[in-house]
């Protein structure tokens, strides 16, 4: 009797090869592979930059409410880009760009605040980039913001040319973060979503309070599984960044604040 290697997976409804797979992900120690490209970097340590988030993988920012998140994330889609940003931050820049979209999804603010954070984006590289397409998805289901992700990344004009998906925050595409599978469920798609179409993803969420947890099973979930997860705390008006976990070389913590006109920009530089 011929055995028959076809697997149905009953929850997904998907049909698969346990002998493709074997043959996909078998490593072989001798092979030689390349670094995963790196998408933003963080200064430069061992003759080396350092990576922030690399193609093919996601990072997290987690901080608590009203702790600049959404500030720093910004600031990473702006030195991203380039243009004049890192006038404002002068160790971050982006890699590996050139006729790349950056998408930058926002599940939590209105279209007002959504729109100054895009405005701030402009305002740091210096002009009105056509690449970066922001999105204020505050009011639909969770459903309807994963269901608009896979669709921006699948079958819309920017399809095939995205470099980097901001998420923020994350929590947002759940109905409930302490929802085991659910969480799993959407931290999986962020590792597919990165490695399927090559990108990076910068994400964001909050951590609860009095404490250095991530909000839920999602926040554990997302922080096993990142590449690279920081910390943000705010004192008075200065953010300190912390490097918590890294796959890479940690970057060494830094800290910025925000001017008067609402640019964020690292401590010491005058605007």
């Amino acid at each position: 009797m011929e055995l028959d290697l076809k697997k149905w997976d009953d929850e997904t409804d998907i049909v698969f090869n346990p002998e493709d797979i074997f043959t996909e992900c078998l490593i072989d120690a001798q092979e030689e592979l390349p670094k995963p490209p790196i998408a933003i970097s963080i200064g430069y340590k061992y003759e080396e930059h350092v990576p922030l988030v690399t193609y093919g993988n996601f990072y997290a920012v987690v901080g608590a409410s009203k702790s600049m998140k959404s500030f720093l994330k910004t600031a990473l889609l702006a030195c991203y880009i380039g243009g004049k940003a890192q006038n404002y931050f002068i160790d971050i820049r982006g890699h590996k760009t050139e006729g790349k979209y950056v998408i930058d999804i926002d599940t939590e603010q209105g279209k007002y605040h959504v729109q100054k954070a895009v405005k701030r984006v402009h305002t740091m590289i210096g002009g009105d980039y056509k690449g970066y397409k922001g999105f204020a998805l505050r009011p639909k289901s969770a459903k309807e913001r994963v269901a608009f992700i896979e669709w921006i990344l699948t079958e819309s004009e920017y399809a095939g040319k995205i470099g980097l998906l901001s998420i923020d925050g994350i929590a947002d595409l759940v109905e409930d973060v302490n929802d085991l599978k659910e969480s799993n469920d959407i931290t999986q798609k962020l590792m597919t979503w990165s490695n399927d179409y090559n990108i990076a993803i910068i994400t964001v969420i909050h951590k609860n309070f009095g404490s250095e947890k991530a909000t839920g099973h999602l926040g554990s979930s997302v922080l096993k599984k990142a590449e690279c997860v920081c910390f943000v705390d705010k004192e008075d008006k200065v953010v300190t960044v912390t490097a918590k976990y890294s796959r890479n070389i940690p970057f060494d913590d830094f800290t910025f604040t925000v001017n008067e006109h609402g640019i964020p920009h690292n401590t010491g530089i005058d605007f």
